[in-house]
């Protein structure tokens, strides 16, 4: 019988893959139950996606860092209606932005909190329905503005008239598509994301990352070897080790006081880590005195 399995995998989707292809193939070959990801990648888009396998997934809700970096190129001169190289040309220009205008504008219009539209081809749901389906049908929509941050946002030397590489480190919700979008139409001429490649997603990074094609010749016992810890998304909570009656009770729904377990516990972050011979139990909260659990894992 094989023994649950629980854990990350930083998996590199390539190019043309579906995102939820990607936990389809991994459930099959390895008999996963339970898969998650973060954050779906578009089919034209390549690179980070990490899978959260069995009880990892219930860890996804608590993460902290969201940030997650890219490199895109941006193709001037065309706009097209998906923002990428899949869609139909809406838009052209023969202005071509300097070096100098691109970095003015990025640093003036693109860094720290903005406002963006997602493309119409996304998965924005629009009175229930995802976006792309509506348009796919030729139903005209409206998608609302959404705040984003961007922590970093940086132009390469352009490759040549047509086409600049960026490098960004943004927010979970961040559109690639419609910001390269919007730094064509704030430069004067349009443009759509000819390459995206993300490369770090909260702690996984491309360098460390496995394709799928690789890690789905794997056997089971290999695979265990590319399997990260269930807690490596939440180094932002504090681990606290108790005995297992005390761990036994918070896994049972009850609230501990500190007292009864001899501990002074203090931490910057409320979120606190429960584990039991180096095991994780549960996630908690530590609200003054008490340790009040969230959300149990079995190990």
């Amino acid at each position: 019988m094989q023994k649950s399995v629980n854990g990350w995998l930083n998996i590199y989707k390539e190019k043309g893959q579906a995102s939820f292809s990607v936990s389809k193939f991994l459930k099959k070959k390895f008999k996963f139950k339970k898969l998650g990801h973060l954050g779906t990648l578009d089919p034209l888009a390549e690179g980070v996606l990490p899978i959260a396998v069995g009880e990892a997934t219930k860890s996804i809700n608590f993460i902290k860092n969201n940030k997650k970096s890219y490199t895109f190129i941006i193709k001037w001169g065309e706009e097209t209606d998906t923002n990428d190289g899949e869609g139909n040309t809406i838009h052209k220009s023969k202005k071509r932005p300097s070096y100098n205008d691109i970095n003015y504008v990025i640093k003036n219009f693109f860094i720290g909190k903005i406002k963006q539209i997602p493309p119409i081809f996304s998965a924005v749901k629009v009175n229930g329905q995802r976006a792309y389906k509506l348009a796919r049908k030729n139903i005209q929509i409206k998608l609302k503005e959404k705040e984003i941050n961007i922590f970093k946002l940086e132009a390469k030397q352009p490759i040549n008239n047509n086409f600049c590489e960026f490098d960004v480190i943004c927010s979970k919700g961040t559109y690639i598509r419609s910001l390269a979008r919007d730094i064509a139409r704030k430069l004067g001429t349009v443009g759509y994301a000819y390459k995206i490649i993300r490369t770090a997603d909260n702690v996984f990074n491309i360098e460390n990352s496995i394709t799928l094609k690789k890690i789905l010749a794997l056997d089971i016992k290999d695979m265990y070897e590319k399997l990260l810890p269930v807690e490596c998304v939440l180094s932002h909570a504090k681990s606290i080790i108790l005995e297992k009656k005390y761990s036994e009770m918070l896994k049972n729904g009850m609230i501990l006081n500190l007292k009864l377990i001899s501990k002074k516990i203090t931490s910057e972050n409320k979120l606190i880590l429960v584990k039991s011979s180096s095991k994780l139990v549960c996630i908690a909260n530590l609200e003054k005195e008490y340790i009040i659990p969230r959300r149990n894992f079995n190990l």
